[in-house]
C-alpha cells in the first residue's frame, strides 16, 4: 500500500486529537472541522506500538518546527544586518555631503 497526498496548511490550522483507546490525530488544514486528515491506528494494535510509533512522528513534527523557527531566525538576521547595514550607509552619506543624519 503507498499514499501520498499534499495539504497545504493555512494560518487557522488546527490539531486535536481523541483519546484511546480510539486515539485519533485530527489535523485540520484550514481550521474546520469538516475538512481534516485522520490518523488511527487499526484495531488491536497494541498500546506500545502505538506509542512508538506517536513518538517517531512527534519526533518528525519537532524537526520540522525546528527547521521553521532556525530559517525565521536566519532571514530576521539578515533583515536585521540589511537595515543596519542601510543605516551606516545612511550615515556616512550624510558625513560626505557634511551634514548631520540627525
Amino acid at each position: 500500500m503507498s499514499y501520498n497526498a499534499t495539504f497545504f496548511l493555512e494560518q487557522q490550522a488546527t490539531a486535536r486529537c481523541g483519546s484511546a483507546p480510539l486515539a485519533v490525530l485530527y489535523i485540520e488544514p484550514d481550521g474546520d472541522m469538516r475538512n481534516s486528515i485522520n490518523l488511527q491506528f487499526p484495531s488491536g494494535t497494541p498500546l506500545d506500538e502505538q506509542v512508538a510509533t506517536a513518538d517517531r512522528i512527534l519526533t518528525a513534527v519537532q524537526r520540522w518546527r525546528d527547521s521553521i523557527a532556525a530559517d525565521r531566525d536566519r532571514n530576521r538576521t539578515a533583515a536585521d544586518e540589511l537595515a543596519k547595514a542601510r543605516a551606516e550607509i545612511a550615515r556616512l552619506k550624510a558625513e560626505a555631503e557634511g551634514g548631520d543624519e540627525t
